[in-house]
């Protein structure tokens, strides 16, 4: 069921547009947008894309080689291979990724020596993950932030490490924060408002046309 809800949700990912997402977990709202930078050294054939603000790597392996991507401990994570893209069940990233700050239980036999056990996700090239290293480890803002929240601010450069058919590269990126904008007047409560005030505006003129009438 989750591998099906997965590939649902990157399915719809690839045909909005970026200013269409709203990020997963509500963190785009609170100013964190991760960028990708470029891969090094430049790899033809493959295009990148940051979901939902800071939350997930989109990766579409056009390519024709084997890409895999490396989990938190250098272990075999995702491939994306010609027959379509695998998650190395043994690999504890698969579990981490499941909860934006690394909460979910990892089971014993999830270990970065373990022997891959890879299962396939879906067929072709497209795939997005959740991935901690392009996003702020914690519930607080960092102390810049919090210093000054209306100034945009650089929180760090990262790297996720991957191979391409043995050949190593990584995707660079930055994640950084903007200063969201300033919560308005909800636009529903003000039509409430409005309706309210209209409707009472009506009631005090027939008021006003029975108090003029019986002093006539």
């Amino acid at each position: 069921m989750r591998r099906a809800l997965a590939l649902a949700a990157v399915a719809l990912a690839a045909v909005l547009s970026p200013g269409g997402a709203e990020a997963h977990y509500g963190t785009a709202k609170l100013g964190y947008h991760s960028t990708i930078r470029g891969l090094e050294p430049p790899m033809r054939g493959l295009k990148l894309k940051i979901l939902y603000g800071d939350d997930q790597v989109l990766l579409n392996n056009r390519s024709g080689k084997t890409v895999v991507i490396d989990g938190y401990s250098g272990e075999p994570y995702l491939r994306f291979g010609p027959d379509g893209i695998y998650v190395n069940v043994n690999s504890p990233a698969d579990y981490l990724n499941q909860d934006r700050y690394a909460a979910s239980p990892v089971p014993k036999s999830a270990t970065a020596k373990a022997r891959p056990n890879w299962q396939k996700l879906a067929p072709g090239d497209v795939w997005a993950w959740h991935d901690h290293r392009i996003h702020y480890m914690s519930r607080i803002l960092p102390p810049a932030i919090q210093d000054a929240p209306r100034k945009p601010h650089h929180i760090f450069n990262w790297k996720v490490p991957a191979t391409e058919n043995g050949k190593r590269f990584f995707i660079t990126g930055s994640l950084d924060y903007r200063p969201p904008p300033k919560k308005s007047f909800p636009v529903a409560l003000a039509i409430v408002l409005a309706t309210l005030i209209g409707v009472g505006m009506v009631g005090l003129f027939a008021l006003r046309r029975v108090l003029l009438r019986s002093l006539a």
